[in-house]
Formats: C-alpha cells, structure tokens, sequence
C-alpha cells in the first residue's frame, strides 16, 4: 500500500463557534503499536487557527477496488487545552490523500463554580524543539 499525504487544518473557538482562542495548544496525534504518539504540536494565532499540518496517508485510489489492501484513509487525533477551558479531544479523524480535513474544536470554559474533575488525555509527546511551531513527523518518529 503506498503512503500519499493529506492534511489538516484545526480552528479553535469558544460560544458554540462565534469566537476565536488565541494561545491554545494543539496537538496533532497517530495511534502506531499501542501508543499515541504525537506528530505536531501548535499554538493557535490570533484566529484560532493552526497552520495546515501535512500528514501520511493511504492511497485515496484503495477505494476504487474490491480487492482493495486496506482503508482509503488514516486516522489522527487532536487535542486542545487552554487555560480556563475544559481540554477537548477529537479520536479518529479521517484524512484522505490530497484532502484537508477541516478541524473545528469549540471549547467550554471553566466556570467559577465548577467543582468537576478534569481527567485531561494527553498524548505521549516530545519535548518542545523550541518556539511556538511544530514537531515534525520525521523528528517525532525519531524520539
């Protein structure tokens, strides 16, 4: 089965869509042999928005044929976490070869009075390699 790329791209908002959070980490990550490995890492800008991310794909073409090898697509995952917003996971989000697969995240805040545990998900992430930007996936595979 040969590997093409897809994409995708994560929008970040609060009140059911109407705003924007700025300065909310995401990541972008692949279940590979029982671990959740994470491939990208951002902070949102001032739209709530993260750069197109490039990710591995399988052939879009597996589709077309009984005889098909395996699925036409690969599944990623998303988190967001951001202070004073409940974190938000997004498990098996399909991404077809040559499609952006558009990713919106609406986060709840925190109220006050909320006295609710937070059991956050968190990926098994490398370090920081600096800045703001990503980790690619050839650098995440190699950790």
């Amino acid at each position: 089965m040969a590997e093409q790329t897809g994409f995708i791209a994560v929008s970040v908002t609060t009140a059911t869509g109407s705003f924007p959070v700025p300065g909310a980490e995401v990541m972008i990550s692949s279940l590979a042999d029982g671990k959740d490995t994470v491939i990208y890492r951002y902070i949102t800008d001032e739209s709530g928005q993260t750069p197109l991310s490039e990710l591995f794909t399988a052939e879009l073409n597996n589709s077309l044929s009984s005889t098909s090898p395996g699925p036409d697509y690969s599944l990623y995952n998303v988190t967001v976490s951001s202070d004073g917003y409940y974190p938000l996971v997004s498990l098996n989000i399909p991404v077809f070869s040559g499609i952006v697969s558009r990713q919106p995240m609406v986060l709840i805040p925190l109220t006050a009075s909320s006295d609710a545990q937070i059991n956050e998900y968190v990926p098994d992430c490398p370090p920081y390699k600096g800045g703001c930007g990503q980790v690619s996936e050839k650098e995440a595979q190699n950790e």
